[in-house]
């Protein structure tokens, strides 16, 4: 029998390696050629989305950008919308898909943003998104107020309504409330002692009720908030801790740090401000004051950017509501001032008629104006009523919700008498309507006064 070698038994070790590792080179190329195809077959993905839906309620012209991975062709944009219907304004930039909202939403509905085929720029490749999200309820915040100064009573409470579910929060509660401002999360409320002395405090619904420090032994009034700033501002005047007086300087704290020392706010000459009108500009860290010379300054109240001098631009009035525009009075009318682009735009003349008396603007085209009996909505020369008041009532005060949408008519009994507060006294039994704006009807009911659109 003729002996069988070792290498015509078996392939060598070497051998089976080198067939082994061409057979995992082959199956990792497959992979590899079948991975490629598939990315060159599928469509682009978001891979993130920028912009906050919970604003789209608030302001106008909120964009909502949804980042792809890879870039975009521009027909990305076709046939994009949202259900329910609302406008929009859709283009395309590198890899992103841009959609903005030229008005405002409803409160408390579900909205799907839809994308039919977003399409890759370098295989055309398509696919499709959707971006599903729900706003939040319309709200108001209001003072209730016991009576403690007048007479015997329960704790002031500061409430917080949902008037799109009916259900209200006492955010907080406190013997004496002079004043409050609601920054969404809590409130910031200036508490008065036996002799009508102030102090600050932060609490809210589920949070610790915190003191919050005052520059020193004095009053304080003006007191507004920024969530987005982070901060909460006053007007004070008195002695400084360190001996300083102030005379309505204007004073920011970040009411999330216990520990937060009040800071006076600087002019562009590194002086504290003295403000008669203040407010926040909504969407930014900014604030806007006006000192008693009219001089209007524009300050980040965080300390990271530089003042800017305004000048004399005339009397601050309000922030123009859903925008980042000022309204100002002139000795030629009333104007908005964008901020954005330092443009003026002239109110048209209904909306400026006795803007200082009676009278807001909604936008530069649009105003409210109201009387104790009335309120009339006035556009391009239509003047349409909105509210009556009821027999036997008087219309004390009008406040416009943040978005312009809706308006909080305070108003109180012919017979009412003062609550004896010392510092912003109030009528006792005061309640405000909130009334839509575009159709007159009357939304709720709350009791209370000083509503949060009050600024």
């Amino acid at each position: 029998m003729t002996p069988t070698s070792p290498e015509r038994r078996a392939p060598s070790a070497r051998r089976r390696f080198t067939l082994a590792g061409v057979a995992v080179v082959s199956c990792l190329t497959a992979v590899s050629v079948a991975l490629g195809a598939a990315a060159l077959e599928r469509g682009p993905r978001v891979r993130g989305i920028d912009g906050d839906t919970d604003l789209l309620v608030e302001r106008s012209g909120v964009t909502l950008v949804l980042r792809a991975d890879q870039p975009l062709d521009g027909r990305s944009a076709d046939g994009v919308r949202v259900e329910p219907e609302v406008p929009i304004d859709v283009d395309v930039s590198g890899s992103s898909l841009r959609v903005t909202f030229p008005g405002t939403v409803d409160f408390a509905r579900d909205y799907r943003l839809i994308v039919p085929a977003l399409r890759s720029r370098t295989t055309g490749a398509v696919d499709a998104a959707e971006l599903a999200f729900t706003t939040p309820s319309l709200s108001v915040t209001s003072l209730v107020r016991g009576g403690a100064f007048a007479r015997d009573g329960g704790d002031d409470r500061i409430v917080r309504h949902d008037l799109s579910s009916g259900q209200e929060t006492t955010v907080l509660a406190a013997p004496r409330i002079q004043e409050y401002t609601d920054d969404g999360a809590g409130v910031v409320a200036a508490v008065l002692d036996d002799t009508g002395r102030a102090s600050l405090v932060h609490g809210g619904d589920g949070l610790s009720t915190i003191p919050l420090a005052l520059p020193g032994d004095g009053t304080l009034g003006l007191l507004r908030s920024s969530a987005d700033a982070g901060r909460v501002g006053f007007v004070f005047t008195g002695s400084g801790t360190d001996g300083q007086q102030h005379l309505s300087t204007l004073f920011t704290i970040d009411p999330a740090d216990p520990d937060a020392a009040a800071q006076a706010v600087l002019g562009v000459d590194g002086i504290p401000l003295q403000a008669d009108a203040w407010f926040f500009v909504p969407g930014s860290t900014y604030l806007v004051a006006q000192a008693p010379t009219g001089t209007m300054s524009l300050v980040d109240a965080t300390g990271v950017a530089a003042p800017r001098l305004l000048g004399e631009v005339g009397t601050l009035r309000g922030v123009l509501p859903g925008t980042t525009s000022l309204v100002v009075e002139t000795p030629e009318g009333t104007t908005v001032l964008d901020l954005t682009t330092a443009t003026t735009t002239p109110a048209g003349t209904d909306a400026s008629d006795d803007l200082a008396a009676g009278s807001l603007l909604l936008s530069p085209e649009t105003s409210i104006a109201w009387t104790a009996d009335t309120v009339d909505r006035r556009a391009g020369g239509v003047v349409r009523r909105v509210f009556d008041a009821d027999a036997g009532a008087r219309i004390e005060e009008v406040c416009v919700s943040p978005s312009g949408r809706h308006a909080a008519v305070g108003t109180v009994a012919d017979d009412a008498v003062i609550d004896g507060y010392p510092t912003r006294a109030e009528w006792l039994g005061r309640t405000s309507a909130v009334v839509d704006l575009s159709t007159g009807e009357v939304v709720a009911e709350v009791p209370g006064t000083r509503p949060d659109w009050c600024a």
